[in-house]
């Protein structure tokens, strides 16, 4: 099972829904100017293939409800 599928049964499992919107934030490295670019420098960053995925979907209820596969704890 890959990444994304994964993504999509835990929160079946953990919501007993299916998730709306499935997202995808690249992971980066910075090749030169690390911790310059919070201080107006100059960088140059790249993304890499490692990164977070998230799966979300609307409440009725006005909460919010997160749960991370890594770190298997709902908040």
């Amino acid at each position: 099972m890959d990444i994304v599928e994964k993504v999509k049964s835990e929160y079946k499992k953990h919501y007993e829904s299916d998730a709306e919107k499935l997202f995808f934030s690249p992971g980066r490295v910075n090749l030169i100017g690390e911790h310059t670019d919070y201080n107006g420098g100059h960088v140059f960053p790249c993304a890499i293939s490692l990164g977070t995925y998230a799966a979300a979907a609307p409440r009725t209820d006005s909460k919010i409800s997160c749960y991370s596969l890594n770190m298997a704890e709902k908040v």
